[in-house]
This record gives structure tokens, C-alpha cells and sequence, in this order.
């Protein structure tokens, strides 16, 4: 793509865009759920894992639940209560002890998979929810994936930072498309047979993690630089040309970025249709 259609962009950033990428190459990485996407694909895996059954899982989660009795053995569970349970703590675990520790209380689901089932599971559950014509949808942001194709035909590396499942995320990576290599999320360390356990491997890819992670596996920071959390805010102002915060209405993440010369751009138009 030689050209990038403007759509949402705000003029600023349009402008800033077209004249730096065609200029030179360099680094952009994004952030994924509600950033390259609209909503959050990494609970859309988790919620295609809830609905096959937990299959992978060993019968005792007793130690990841409040309810030890309860999930001595899970099999003895229906669906339904299975469903309600899960997520009732995981809720629980986002408001008690924040987001970071929500999010890696999650690991325990995707234990079991080997990097094949990981991908299949992935692409089961994209083909579930890619659907552009509902709000509660989950589909690559048109603005989005145009700048990658803009991108790509400048020769820059794009990479995805994201605190969703590094495996997950790189099933479907060729949906924008970038490199299945270049996305950096979630790891989990793996058992003698080759499957995923519940342990993480550090740095965890959240907030400071993902700056720490781009040290590690990229060498050097980003150019470019797009989020939409304080999750991602750290990486953000590490951005050597300019940050883009994605404003979905947290005012107070919109006014730290301000402040640090991150430029804000309003949450894309909701569109009916990706290309």
C-alpha cells in the first residue's frame, strides 16, 4: 500500500504518519486487544477454552480458585457452572488485586496445549467472533491494519506487544499481517512433553514488562509506538519519534500521555466492515 487512507486519523497524526514512514525504515509496535483490534481477543481464548470444556486442564485447579473444594475435580462441573465460576474469578481477581495480577492469575487456562493446539484453539476462536457487524465483535480496526499495509511496503518491522498469550496472538498474526516472530506477549514455560504449564516466563508483558520485553527480544526501542491503556503507557513514552495513545475515554490515562507529548487519538469510528 503506497497510500494510506486517512479515515479516522486525526489530521496531525495523518500528517505525521505519511511524512515520517515514507521517509525512512525503522520500529513500530502495537499493543493488540482494543488497539489493532476492537475489543479483547485474549478473553475471547480464554472464553473458547471455558466452552470446549477445559479439556487440556488436569482435574485439580483447587489451588487457583477460592473454592478449594469446589475444583478438586472440575470434570464433576456442568458447562454452565464451569462458565459462571471462571469468570466470577477472574472478576474477582481483576478488582481485588488489579489488572496485572488478573491477568496472570489466567495462565492456569491455557496449560496443557502444546503450541499446535494453542494456534487451533486461537484460530477456532477468531473465526467465532471475527464478526464486524456487532458491537461485541472482534475485528482488526481498518485504520489499523491499513497503516500496517503501510508500513510493510516501507520495509519497517512491525511488532505486537501485548499482555494476551504470546501463542494465541501469533495464530492469527497473519490476519494484519505481521510476522507470527514479531509478536511478544504472555510466555508461559513449557514441561517435558512440550505443553504449556501455568508458570509465566518474566518479563510479563504488562506495563513496565513490555518495556523490558522490547529490551530483551527487540534490542532497541520502538519508533512508533500505539496503546490505549496505561497498561501500555510506559512503552509509549519510550517511543523515539511519537507516541499514539488511542483515547477510548479514560481521562486520566489521556492526561498523563498529554503530558508527556504522547499524541491522542480519538477511538476509531466504528465500522461495519474490514478489508
Amino acid at each position: 500500500m503506497t497510500h494510506l487512507t486517512k479515515n479516522s486519523w486525526t489530521d496531525e497524526i495523518y500528517v505525521r504518519l505519511t511524512t515520517l514512514i515514507p521517509k525512512r525504515t525503522g520500529i513500530v509496535c502495537f499493543d493488540f486487544d482494543n488497539t489493532l483490534i476492537r475489543n479483547d481477543f485474549g478473553e475471547k481464548i480464554m472464553d473458547q477454552l471455558i466452552h470446549e470444556g477445559l479439556e487440556f486442564l488436569p482435574k485439580d485447579l483447587s489451588i487457583f480458585f477460592r473454592d478449594k473444594k469446589l475444583w478438586k475435580d472440575h470434570t464433576q462441573l456442568s458447562f454452565a457452572e464451569k462458565e459462571h465460576l471462571v469468570w466470577e474469578e477472574y472478576t474477582y481477581q481483576l478488582k481485588e488485586f488489579g489488572i496485572e495480577r488478573g491477568y496472570r492469575w489466567t495462565c492456569f487456562l491455557f496449560q496443557g496445549l502444546t503450541r499446535s493446539d494453542y494456534y487451533d484453539v486461537a484460530r477456532r476462536a477468531w473465526a467465532r467472533v471475527n464478526q464486524p457487524d456487532e458491537d461485541t465483535g472482534v475485528f482488526p480496526q481498518v485504520e489499523m491494519k491499513d497503516l500496517i499495509q503501510y508500513l510493510n511496503h516501507y520495509n519497517w518491522k512491525v511488532y505486537i506487544v501485548t499482555a494476551s498469550p504470546e501463542p494465541g496472538i501469533a495464530a492469527i498474526a497473519h490476519h494484519f499481517p505481521v510476522l507470527e516472530t514479531n509478536v511478544i506477549g504472555m510466555r508461559q514455560k513449557l514441561d517435558e512433553n512440550l505443553r504449556y504449564t501455568h508458570e509465566l516466563i518474566e518479563p510479563y508483558t504488562y506495563g513496565e514488562g513490555k518495556v523490558k520485553a522490547i529490551e530483551e527480544r527487540i534490542g532497541e526501542y520502538p519508533d512508533l509506538v500505539f496503546g490505549d491503556s496505561f497498561n501500555d503507557y510506559p512503552m509509549l513514552t519510550k517511543a523515539k519519534e511519537f507516541g499514539v495513545a488511542i483515547n477510548k475515554g479514560d481521562t486520566e490515562f489521556v492526561k498523563a500521555c498529554v503530558n508527556k507529548g504522547i499524541l491522542i487519538q480519538p477511538y476509531f469510528t466504528y465500522q461495519t466492515l474490514t478489508k
